[in-house]
């Protein structure tokens, strides 16, 4: 049989020991807390009950003391009143069982006690208590609602007795008097033996009694008798439910205790066996929560870790790589490609950092450097070159030799104060300022990148409150025309903002941070708005409008704005929403979606800026669009340069094979339009064409044309 080492078998031992002591420790500490808390309780609730009687004998008496009839009668010396009115209430022993009224100007004191039925009669209480409640009186003002009240002993019986000066009070239209022309009422509660009794069971505590000394066993409760000391205790026997409770329970926990005894060193056996299996899972469990699974890396909760420390100026910084373009590897080869591009990547970039570098896979396609010590500032940048030279090389996974693009940005811990997220934030926005620039070079966090982020800052403060007051936005409308003729064949309706703080914004540059700061389906709505406003004025009015990608993938854009155009009467059929490539690429599914909702709604729909991003011919036949629009970038210096000519007639033979209308943009000479005309193209809009200008300039100078150059 085997046999545990003597150090287990101690552990064993010890184990049960300190249970058994500790649940001993426990048992006589919950036992002593119950009967303290008991104690504690009951003393509480019979000073409150002692409090209470005291209370509610003033309260009595001060319902006779400060009666308007009292007042007046007491102080005419009305005995016949004085008995009717307040010694009977003491004859009847229910609510008090002894009255006496003094002073003023009576010439002696006269009371009642229970079961006396005599008119009235002096001496009920001796002058010391008369006195005593007189002393006690003296320090409560006149004219105020109050009395006095305390226990005192009377013919063998202890009393709570209260006493309050007999008076008008002013708010009730008396007159204040002096106090020696003010009468005196005392009324007396008696506590008997049967008052006890009933106050002992309402109270739940045994024994209740009342002692002219403080006992020396069980508890007690001082009653205040009016001077220094008390005049006597209700005492009471000492409540013990723990010890009550450990005495019947004690059995029953010794056999607990016994077989707890035995079921733990059974356990321990069981603990023995797989304590390093657990060890070692918890160990791998820790480093798996930390550990990114695709690569290997540290992963978002390991970065926020290394974060958490302060630095000192110039001892850490941050290398931000984000790829770009990483979904198209995605939807061309596949996800299970893709996740093998990330953890090759992640590879070879773990080969470029040192000791003093972490470096974590926090998202998709993102990786984050975190470099600390003296040279972390020059070591970063040397890493950030490093990073965008290994990016150079493709990277060849399953046959495919891959060419990654990225976008690195690089902050430097600037001052001891700046927060790790800060740190995060700013290596963000200048890694954004590397997309923005596409040059592949990293790019480090400044003060023109921290300028521009204050800038966006301020424009979005800015855009939010010009979406909640009218009149900051409006709309423009530039002409499109047929290439052959000047006819108008619709307007583009473009974003115009003049903002009272910050002056007119350029479109690109508000409607960029509305994308970033979620705005932008609000301000879409508020332009659609402005756009049927228009369409309602000018009936003949066609239109073409950008929407923006977040605009249009959002649940209820469709739907919403099918129902405010059935609303207003307005055929889907007078209106191009212009779409850019963009959303092409980033959710393919859920374009062709939205789109055949609006298609068949009766929109007309158009690829706008064709050739600077990434559609694919593809994406012209699956999409089902109406309208391409080519870059004004492809019409520019078209005169000058053959091949770029060339490119625009392929763009024009591929439209129109695909039975697209084509638009060029961008027309700003007679030899652009010449040439575009003679290319094939359909439609143009430039400053050669017209100027944007507002509904009533439009109207002026191409609607109101239209309808006079139509034959009668």
């Amino acid at each position: 049989m085997h046999r545990l080492p003597a150090r287990i078998a101690a552990v064993m031992v010890g184990t049960i020991l300190v249970f058994v002591v500790t649940l001993a420790v426990s048992v006589l500490w919950l036992t002593r807390t119950l009967d303290d808390q008991a104690r504690d309780n009951s003393i509480a609730r019979v000073q409150n009950a002692s409090e209470t009687l005291l209370a509610k004998t003033r309260m009595l008496t001060l319902d006779y003391a400060k009666w308007d009839d009292a007042a007046v009668n007491v102080n005419r010396g009305n005995h016949f009143w004085m008995r009717d009115s307040i010694g009977t209430t003491a004859i009847n022993g229910e609510a008090i069982q002894l009255a006496v009224i003094w002073g003023g100007l009576l010439p002696e004191d006269i009371g009642w006690t229970v079961g006396d039925r005599r008119a009235g009669r002096s001496g009920v209480l001796d002058p010391g208590l008369l006195g005593l409640a007189e002393s006690r009186l003296a320090g409560v003002p006149l004219d105020r609602y109050e009395g006095t009240a305390f226990f005192t002993w009377h013919g063998g019986n202890l009393y709570a007795l209260a006493a309050a000066r007999v008076e008008h009070l002013t708010q009730r239209g008396g007159r204040p008097v002096e106090s020696d022309r003010v009468a005196r009422l005392a009324m007396g509660y008696r506590l008997s033996g049967q008052i006890l009794e009933e106050l002992g069971r309402s109270l739940v505590v045994s024994g209740l009694r009342l002692v002219r000394q403080a006992p020396s066993s069980g508890l007690s409760v001082p009653l205040d008798g009016g001077g220094d000391r008390p005049v006597a205790f209700l005492a009471w026997d000492d409540p013990r439910p723990g010890s009550e409770i450990l005495r019947r329970l004690l059995p029953l926990l010794l056999a607990v205790m016994v077989g707890t005894a035995g079921l733990v060193a059974t356990g321990m056996m069981l603990v023995r066996r797989s304590a390093r299996d657990l060890v070692e899972a918890e160990r791998r469990s820790a480093v798996a929560a930390r550990t990114d699974a695709l690569t290997g890396l540290p992963n978002r909760a390991a970065f926020n870790e290394a974060l958490a420390g302060h630095a000192r100026e110039g001892e850490r910084a941050i290398l931000y790589l984000d790829l770009d373009d990483f979904k198209r590897i995605n939807d061309s080869l596949g996800h299970a490609m893709g996740d093998a591009v990330v953890g090759r990547l992640g590879q070879r970039l773990r080969s470029l950092g040192g000791d003093n570098c972490l470096l974590a896979r926090i998202g998709g396609d993102e990786f984050v450097f975190v470099l600390s010590g003296p040279e972390a500032e020059a070591g970063i940048q040397a890493l950030a070159t490093a990073v965008a030279r290994e990016l150079q090389t493709p990277v060849e996974i399953g046959g495919h030799h891959l060419r990654l693009r990225g976008s690195l940005g690089y902050a430097v811990q600037s001052r001891a104060g700046v927060a790790g997220s800060d740190l995060v934030r700013q290596a963000d926005l200048a890694m954004y300022e590397a997309k923005r620039r596409r040059g592949g070079r990293p790019v480090a966090f400044g003060a023109m990148i921290e300028a521009a982020d204050r800038d966006a800052r301020a424009i979005e403060k800015a855009l939010r409150a010009a979406l909640r007051r009218p009149g900051q936005l409006s709309l423009l409308y530039q002409p499109i025309s047929a290439a052959g003729a000047r006819r108008l064949e619709r307007a583009e309706a473009l974003a115009r903002w003049t903002s009272p703080e910050l002056g007119p914004i350029p479109p690109d540059r508000f409607i960029a941070v509305a994308e970033r700061s979620g705005l932008v389906v609000e301000l879409g709505q508020a332009l659609l708005g402005q756009l049927c406003d228009d369409l309602e004025e000018r009936p003949e009015l066609a239109v073409s409008f950008n929407v923006s990608p977040l605009q249009l993938l959002a649940p209820s854009f469709a739907s919403d704005l099918i129902a405010e155009l059935r609303r207003r009467r307005i055929s889907p059929a007078r209106i191009e929403l212009e779409l850019t490539e963009r959303l092409l690429v980033d959710d393919p599914r859920l374009a062709a979606e939205r789109m055949g909702e609006l298609r068949a709604a009766g929109f007309r729909l158009a690829l706008d800026d064709f050739g600077t991003g990434y559609s694919s011919i593809g994406y012209l036949r699956e999409m089902s669009f109406d309208t391409l629009k080519i870059d004004r970038s492809f019409v520019t210096g078209l005169e000058r340069c053959p091949e770029r000519r060339a490119l625009v007639k392929a763009m024009l033979d591929l439209a129109h094979a695909l039975e697209l209308q084509v638009v060029c943009e961008g027309i700003e000479t007679d030899e652009e339009l010449a040439l575009v005309r003679d290319l094939g193209c359909d439609l143009v809009q430039g400053y050669h064409i017209d100027r944007p200008m507002n509904l009533g300039r439009l109207a002026e100078r191409w609607l109101d044309q239209r309808h006079e150059a139509e034959p009668a």
